[in-house]
């Protein structure tokens, strides 16, 4: 994994320079306004956590190694790329980062390579790895469709809750209630969004 770091760096800093490489610490910017806290990633050469610092501004340049093409893919994978995925959501929901993100296939070994041309794995675990995007839309919509449901359920306990405590005078309750909904309008906006973004993407795949 690499992230872009910094144009303008200090002094090296190395605690064993006998097994480690020298590491140059970032001049760390003025505050950004628009950012939220501040990014600490642990930096394996010192040990310690460091202050995140892109080299150029809100921009961040990120590269992973992707699959190894000579098997099928397994859960380990699954739990590699989804744990990246939720470390760039966070920079660019929560940190505000613009988050350029790249991921390759590997097949640069000379097993892996010798293997492949042998058994003609490259082109078929390339296509075994890629995303089935209808079945994936499928998946989608059921998902949506039973949150949608339990949404209409919740929606209706609330309501009714309301209701009883208007009739019984309760005006806790009723604030508690009434606040509840808030929270569920909320959620249930943020599902309506999730549809809108499927169908958005089913069409430009429909006409590309």
């Amino acid at each position: 994994m690499s992230l872009s770091g910094t144009g303008n760096f200090c002094q090296p800093i190395c605690e064993d320079s006998s097994h480690r490489h020298p590491w140059y610490p970032p001049e760390i910017a003025t505050t950004d306004p628009i950012a939220r806290g501040q990014l600490l990633l642990r930096n394996t050469l010192t040990g310690k956590k460091e202050p995140f610092v892109p080299m150029q501004a809100r921009h961040v340049r990120w590269y992973t190694c992707g699959p190894t093409v000579y098997d099928s893919s397994h859960v380990g994978h699954a739990r590699t790329y989804l744990s990246f995925d939720i470390m760039r959501r966070v920079m660019t929901d929560y940190f505000h980062y613009n988050v350029l993100y790249q991921i390759n296939t590997t097949d640069i070994d000379d097993k892996i390579i010798l293997r492949a041309r042998q058994n003609e794995l490259i082109r078929l675990l390339e296509l075994d790895t890629s995303v089935d995007f209808d079945k994936l839309v499928i998946l989608a919509k059921e998902a949506l469709g039973e949150a949608k449901a339990k949404s209409d359920l919740k929606k209706e306990e609330i309501a009714t809750a309301i209701e009883e405590a208007t009739q019984n005078k309760d005006s806790r309750a009723k604030t508690e209630q009434e606040g509840l909904m808030e929270q569920h309008l909320v959620k249930r906006k943020n599902l309506d969004s999730d549809e809108a973004k499927i169908m958005e993407l089913c069409g430009s795949s429909s006409s590309s």
